[in-house]
């Protein structure tokens, strides 16, 4: 949560920023300065592949940015879970779910008001205060791609509010 709400490492205190490394997938670990500067989401949905390949390009996406991609397409919020404790301090390895309703826009897709949902492990080694020390996340980030770009492109004269209103309400009574 502090990585997306704080701008100033000397703010966090969930983590040891002198020592903070953030991984995903087995890719080269960023430090805690440049998990801030990259952003969450570009560090979590980075690639290797090819940009024509690609639903989302973090090479086109500020800190900034990326968060506003994701708050337009989860309006209600874009909830992270852990599902299962596998071990304790201090290094704690478990399982998460990142959901949340579509029930924006993501990147000229039309929301489809649906859950849209991932699931990972995570490995986290903390320090004698239970501050983060190195997390290791493993996930399928096709897993949560595939949701947000499930339906085609929409044309650029539909509106924003357009798409919003129509998918917008209780997921439940809708159906």
């Amino acid at each position: 949560m502090e990585v997306s709400h704080k701008t100033r490492l000397e703010d966090f205190k969930s983590i040891n920023p002198e020592k903070f490394t953030f991984s995903v997938n087995g890719r080269k670990p960023c430090s805690a300065k440049e998990t801030l500067e990259i952003g969450s989401y570009n560090v979590l949905l980075g690639s290797s592949l090819p940009d024509d390949m690609l639903a989302y390009k973090t090479s086109d996406e500020t800190f900034e940015s990326s968060h506003d991609v994701f708050r337009s397409a989860f309006p209600r919020g874009f909830a992270w879970e852990v599902m299962a404790v596998y071990s304790g301090p201090p290094v704690i390895t478990f399982k998460f779910r990142h959901w949340g309703y579509m029930e924006g826009p993501f990147k000229g897709h039309a929301p489809t008001g649906e859950v849209v949902e991932m699931f990972g492990v995570a490995i986290v080694k903390v320090d004698e205060k239970l501050r983060a020390e190195d997390i290791e996340i493993y996930y399928d980030p096709g897993e949560l791609l595939a949701g947000l770009i499930k339906d085609p492109k929409v044309d650029a004269t539909e509106t924003t509010s357009t798409l919003t209103h129509n998918s917008l309400g209780c997921p439940v009574l809708k159906h």
